[in-house]
């Protein structure tokens, strides 16, 4: 009789220790789903942002080279330039909002601070801002800058460990090509 209870036991053991295995590799399962889940959301706000924020930069340039501030080989006219930019603006506003709800502090931040160095250059594009060729270039390295850390803040938000080259210190950029300013 003693064996059978023995026998019980370890059949019960053997049970709850199956359960509780088996509910704790779902539990880590069901959370690296999760995760991956939002990884692959954040990442697809920060693509969106960036992508919106370089169209945005890209149509400033451009009406900024139609003024004579900046050497492009598509300048574009104020007329159709601003309706242009003011659209890409609306869209940069979207983008940001997916950023602010799935990010981290550290590249909310960034992504804020790159925004206010992209209104800098819109302000020289629609004449709210005087300046020369020089002011324009010396904003745009700032953007680029900011541009830069929100790419190094959203790479580590999303565990990217793959080294960045800041673009100070890419020899690749460091040519007289305007755009590569």
């Amino acid at each position: 009789m003693s064996g059978q209870l023995f026998t019980l036991i370890g059949v019960l053991v053997g049970a709850a220790a199956s359960y509780v295995g088996g509910a704790l590799m779902e539990r880590s399962r069901w959370r690296r789903q999760l995760s991956t889940r939002w990884d692959e959301r954040r990442l697809e706000s920060y693509l969106r942002y960036a992508d919106a924020i370089k169209r945005f930069t890209s149509l400033a340039g451009r009406l900024a080279a139609g003024k004579g501030l900046f050497d492009l080989p598509q300048p574009l006219a104020q007329d159709a330039g601003l309706t242009m930019l003011a659209d890409a603006e609306l869209e940069r506003g979207y983008a940001f909002e997916a950023v602010l709800l799935m990010g981290d502090a550290e590249t909310i931040s960034a992504a804020r601070a790159l925004q206010r160095h992209a209104w800098v250059l819109e302000q020289f594009a629609r004449d709210q801002r005087s300046g020369t060729p020089e002011d324009w270039t010396r904003a745009f390295r700032q953007f680029q800058e900011k541009r830069d850390l929100f790419y190094l803040t959203a790479r580590k938000s999303l565990g990217v460990t793959a080294k960045f080259r800041l673009r100070s210190e890419d020899p690749a950029v460091l040519g007289t090509d305007p755009r590569q300013l």
